[in-house]
């Protein structure tokens, strides 16, 4: 599986100050971690990394926000 580098350089950096939030999480360290341990096997440049890995916890965050909101529309 490849990454395409334009997907990844028009990622907004608006998730910037949301994503720093998770910083403090450690579920949230051990997560961006393996995304940097992945995307480095995989062949993202060094300088994409970051990119990369506020991209998937923005995904992760968002999925699980999605999930809060069913959950409390059942209940």
């Amino acid at each position: 599986m490849s990454l395409d580098a334009a997907v990844i350089k028009e990622f907004r950096t608006g998730e910037d100050a949301r994503l720093g939030a998770l910083a403090s999480d450690p579920a949230a360290s051990i997560l961006k971690h393996a995304v940097r341990i992945w995307a480095r096997d995989h062949g993202v440049a060094e300088t994409d990394l970051t990119r990369v890995t506020e991209m998937v916890m923005g995904f992760a965050k968002s999925a699980i926000r999605d999930c809060e909101r069913k959950i409390h529309v059942v209940a």
